[in-house]
């Protein structure tokens, strides 16, 4: 057997384990049609090099109980971003997306000292933590607007005001760390990745600054030709209700200031942000009317996408959604009410869920099974 084959094999095991949090060796054996020495022989690897850890073990139908293996989640570190205008957030977890840390840093948004502030708060948080770079395994980024993913770019982004900005090299560079930039709505996306279904159809809307789509087929999230699939721009001048609500209502300029909706976000401050919401709407006429078409464009939006893609889910997520509890009920029951050949399930995310952070340990494992550059 070649040294690649055996790299190849080790991964393909590794991403085993890690989908699925706890096996036995038989059990990677009939899943990935080896045979039980070799399987045996690549967890032995794994195990002696940290990647694994074995625990408790698992049931026998007779004889000696096998071992159960899962991943060890401090072996490597991961270091998320997510980039807003006034200010950028930061975590720190390991593996499997446990928060060892975050925090949120204000930022000038010119690009040249913000990049200087992101790489600055990380060697911070490494220097804190005692951690060497050697042991992170990537810093993702997440971003408002059109980003290169392949080529680590940020193509666009009215947010920051930014067009052809490097970004993730910029970063290579001053922390000698492997970085990838994706946009915030295909981030949310890959939480709703079912790798079990092939027939795994998600479309995503992302609402804060800007709109954002993204699509989940199966295992992965589309990503289109030249990397701008998702690209709000392709639904036309309709958009622009949609754009013209956002821009001018001093409520959802509120809300664009605040920061990710966290699992540590006061619930009083969720409850009088609604609250106020609720009393401009009824003092203020032309404010509902103006409303009645946002959510009506919006959900005419998700539709067209819908007819097209036959959806199993809708995902509504960024701050329009996450904070404002009359917009996401609205839209979602304008939705349910248009006509569809298939009335898919409408969500939102939950911040207990943590989705943020786990958008973006998943993209670095995608990458890191994915890639060369990651080798075991």
């Amino acid at each position: 057997m070649s040294k690649r084959t055996k790299r190849v094999n080790l991964k393909k095991l590794y991403r085993t384990v890690y989908e699925k949090r706890s096996v036995t060796k038989p059990e990677l054996a009939q899943e990935l049609g080896l045979s039980l020495t070799a399987v045996s022989d690549y967890v032995n690897q794994l195990e002696a090099s940290g990647y694994v850890l074995s625990t408790d073990k698992g049931s026998s139908s007779g004889g000696r109980k096998p071992w159960l293996y899962e991943v060890n989640p401090a072996f490597r570190y991961i270091i998320g971003i997510d980039m807003r205008a006034s200010h950028f957030y930061v975590f720190l977890s390991d593996m499997i997306g446990q928060l060892l840390h975050n925090e949120f840093v204000s930022v000038e948004k010119a690009y040249d000292s913000y990049v200087e502030a992101m790489a600055d708060t990380v060697k911070r948080i490494l220097t804190d933590k005692q951690l060497p770079r050697e042991k992170i395994l990537a810093v993702g980024i997440s971003i408002s607007g059109v980003t290169d993913f392949a080529n680590k770019v940020v193509d666009l982004s009215n947010e920051l005001s930014w067009a052809k900005k490097p970004l993730g090299h910029a970063l290579e560079a001053l922390l000698g760390i492997p970085v990838f930039v994706e946009n915030d709505a295909r981030v949310y996306a890959r939480n709703e990745i079912d790798s079990g279904d092939p027939n795994n159809v998600v479309t995503v809307l992302y609402l804060n600054r800007g709109v954002g789509l993204a699509l989940v087929i199966g295992s992965s999230v589309l990503q289109g030709y030249t990397n701008r699939a998702g690209d709000s721009q392709f639904f036309g001048k309709d958009i622009d209700k949609i754009y013209h609500v956002i821009r001018t209502c001093a409520l959802f300029q509120e809300i664009f200031e605040l920061p990710y909706y966290y699992q540590g976000t006061d619930p009083a401050y969720i409850a009088e942000l609604n609250r106020r919401f609720m009393q401009h709407l009824k003092d203020n006429q032309q404010w509902q009317a103006d409303m009645d078409v946002f959510s009506t464009e919006v959900a005419r939006m998700m539709i067209a996408m819908a007819n097209v893609v036959n959806p199993k889910r809708i995902l509504l997520t960024g701050n329009v959604f996450d904070y404002y509890d009359y917009i996401y009920h609205q839209v979602r029951n304008k939705i349910l009410q248009l006509p569809v050949t298939y009335t898919p399930e409408v969500k939102r995310n939950s911040p207990q869920d943590n989705p943020l952070e786990n958008g973006i340990v998943r993209l670095i494992m995608e990458k890191f099974f994915q890639l060369d550059q990651f080798s075991i």
